[in-house]
């Protein structure tokens, strides 16, 4: 039950790949359960698998998913790793973690570490039948490493250092408890005192797996993932007058008012001094997965997720030109989650008249118990040039109990009408009931505020993949999908008319790859329709669900191999997205007609790596980044300029070990990565150049 073969399980030599493969051959665990590859779905799944990352110097899942086509991301402390993926933004892509959702990613999200995961796959667009129902920009699976049986004893140690006073430790172990067991354990530990000040973080993430074989046709898989964070209390630098600034940070942002940011607050930290943004999360699984017929697979996973987070924080940074201080806001959230589930799939590959035929019939149920506490206290004014700390303050609390109960049906079938030819068909339905609670600082319930809604969307699929060539295909599909309210229904409200929204997408594409992976390229063109998204009525300050957007656009990836010991690789991924009738509930601003926030026209990316360049066993790499123009607001005030990033690695690797300096944003660039749309005032500004000498190994 194993998608590597015993050959590829025994290579235990540190082999890392810069310039990444585009996984057609892998069974991607993301957005269907047909079993089939990625070169045979008529679909656009992106893998990029631990030693891409690993050679990369890639350290989050963010990072790893912007080396991805077309995929932008953000650190925001407010909406940690938010994403933005053709033409859709935060709460319209799913996260997952081993294929389960936790709830809205803008809620529930944290930054996460790659060292626990064995790769990381973007499905794009709506059309993920197995992951709620299908989200506008698509959906991103973190994959966890497993047990796998035959594994012969493995150990693993990586440990790194680097600028700002960063240091990353990782302890993995793996093989065999007997004949038909074995067992995978992998702990991360990172910490950095950050770039700005007084914006310490650190992270510890534990996860474990055992796997029983206990018959011929039947295994049990028991994991625990666990999670403990504390994020950089770094919220942005404020926007300031030009005639207040003395050193204007050049080419970084432009604003319809002359606003700029100042070099000399670059690096000021305006929070206050008992700031709080910390998080615990547990995940805990129980997979069966039973062949019991020649043809036959049935998988069950019951799953449990419980999780505690905390805000508190001065966020909002406003400049007063009249006084020349900052206003500071105070903001204090706490949810205390709980999530449990079932997941059952039923796949049956048949043979009609020599033709194969997939199914599967799927069956989710799941329950969210969200409890969010939180409030808004008085702020106060600061220097801009020293700013005096200072506590939080009182907390007055309101809370909004919630409880959303899903029981969903899924459908997938792919008959293959030819030897070249495959038709494909999925559909899933959802029975959602919501209820949600509000009570005032005093306890009392706000039977106004509060309500029950029940939804039923239906999302399905369709599809077609020829294949003109051994190492070709073309492909098709039309997909529809549904985003929550204002991508998040744990914020709405009694008062708000509101439903869920419709996704449709039509996609076409190509995927090829030459004989023995010489070379690999994907190209997909893309035509997408969200509809009933939030428009405010601004006269009784309500919203109703009226509002559209669309997207459109073309991604290509590839890469090739060179030599025996080069490659190159690349992607390019344009994007034409805009509101229709449209006006922002938050602000009340009328965005019809403006491109949707940290959504740039082009991204494109480049990667070239040899090995043994000089005849010693040291691989190099060199590899950019470019994001174009964003908007940073829904009201496109205030824009975002494009940068190019330039990183690059030399690594010294020998069988077991390996020795590797590597380089993000060699050339000192200064840029924007991300606007946080709530926060428009202020702007958190990329990284400096850093550098970090790792070193790897595998016994």
């Amino acid at each position: 039950m194993t998608e590597l073969s015993l050959q590829d399980l025994l290579e235990l030599r540190v082999t890392e790949v810069a310039v990444r493969e585009l996984g057609l051959d892998h069974i991607p665990k993301t957005g269907s359960r047909l079993g089939l590859n990625a070169m045979e779905m008529p679909v656009s799944v992106d893998i990029i698998a631990k030693d891409t990352t690993r050679a990369r110097g890639l350290k989050s899942v963010t990072e790893a998913a912007e080396n991805l086509v077309g995929v932008l991301s953000g650190e925001s402390p407010a909406e940690p790793s938010s994403f933005s993926i053709r033409g859709y933004t935060r709460d319209s892509i799913a996260i997952l973690r081993d294929g389960i959702r936790a709830g809205p990613s803008t809620m529930t999200m944290r930054p996460q570490n790659v060292f626990n995961l064995e790769r990381i796959e973007i499905y794009k667009g709506p059309g993920s039948l197995h992951h709620g129902p299908s989200t506008a920009g698509g959906a991103i699976n973190m994959v966890t490493r497993k047990p796998v049986l035959q594994l012969p004893q493995t150990y693993e140690l990586f440990a790194s250092l680097g600028r700002y006073d960063t240091y990353d430790v990782g302890f993995g172990a793996g093989g065999p408890m007997g004949d038909d067991a074995a067992y995978r354990i992998d702990v991360n530990h990172t910490q950095s005192s950050g770039w700005v000040d007084e914006t310490d973080s650190e992270s510890l993430n534990l996860t474990a797996s055992l796997l029983w074989r206990l018959g011929n046709q039947l295994d049990l898989t028991l994991s625990a993932d666990y999670l403990n964070d504390d994020l950089p209390a770094y919220w942005g630098t404020p926007l300031i007058s030009e005639s207040f600034a003395e050193d204007p940070i050049d080419g970084v942002v432009e604003t319809n008012d002359g606003r700029v940011l100042d070099e000399r607050l670059r690096f000021t930290n305006y929070n206050v001094t008992d700031q709080l943004s910390e998080s615990e999360h547990l995940w805990a699984r129980a997979t069966a997965e039973w062949l019991p017929a020649l043809g036959w697979n049935i998988t069950n996973t019951l799953f449990y997720f419980e999780a505690d987070r905390a805000w508190r924080n001065a966020e909002n940074y406003v400049f007063d030109e009249d006084v020349a201080r900052i206003d500071r806001d105070r903001f204090f959230v706490f949810h205390d989650q709980e999530l449990y589930g079932n997941q059952l799939d039923v796949i049956h590959v048949a043979n009609w008249n020599g033709r194969e035929n997939r199914m599967v019939l799927g069956l989710d149920y799941s329950r969210i118990d969200f409890s969010r506490v939180r409030g808004f206290p008085d702020g106060d004014q600061v220097d801009p040039l020293a700013p005096e700390p200072g506590l939080f303050g009182p907390q007055v609390r309101w809370s909004s109990p919630t409880q959303i109960t899903t029981l969903a049906g899924i459908f997938e079938d792919a008959v293959q009408v030819s030897a070249r030819w495959r038709l494909f068909f999925g559909a899933r339905y959802d029975d959602i009931d919501l209820n949600r609670d509000n009570f005032d600082p005093e306890g009392t319930f706000l039977a106004e505020d509060s309500f029950e809604r029940d939804f039923n969307p239906f999302s399905f699929r369709l599809g077609s993949v020829y294949r003109f060539s051994p190492g070709g295909t073309i492909y098709g599909n039309w997909s529809t999908g549904h985003d929550p309210v204002g991508s998040n229904i744990l914020l709405v409200n009694a008062n708000e008319n509101f439903d869920l929204t419709d996704i449709t997408q039509t996609e076409i594409g190509l995927k090829v790859a030459g004989k023995d992976g010489t070379y690999q390229y994907t190209l997909a063109l893309f035509d997408s329709q969200r509809d009933d998204i939030l428009l405010q009525v601004t006269h009784n300050n309500t919203v109703s669900n009226v509002g559209s957007q669309s997207a459109r656009g073309i991604e290509l990836a590839g890469m090739a191999q060179l030599s025996e010991t080069d490659r190159i690789g690349g992607t390019l991924a344009f994007t034409d997205a805009e509101y229709g009738e449209f006006v922002d509930p938050d602000f009340g601003v009328n965005a019809t007609g403006n491109r949707p926030h940290n959504v740039p026209k082009w991204v494109a990316s480049a990667w070239v790596s040899s090995s043994k360049p000089i005849g010693l066993p040291v691989d190099v790499g060199v590899g950019l980044r470019y994001v174009g123009d964003r908007f940073a607001n829904f009201d496109n005030t205030i824009t975002l300029k494009s940068y190019t990033l330039v990183n690059m690695f030399a690594a010294y690797q020998m069988k077991k070990y390996r020795i590797a300096l590597n380089v993000r944003n060699l050339f000192d660039t200064d840029y924007i990565p991300w606007g946080d749309i709530f926060y428009p005032n202020q702007l958190a500004i990329g990284a400096p150049r850093t550098f970090e000498l790792s070193f790897h190994m595998k016994l």
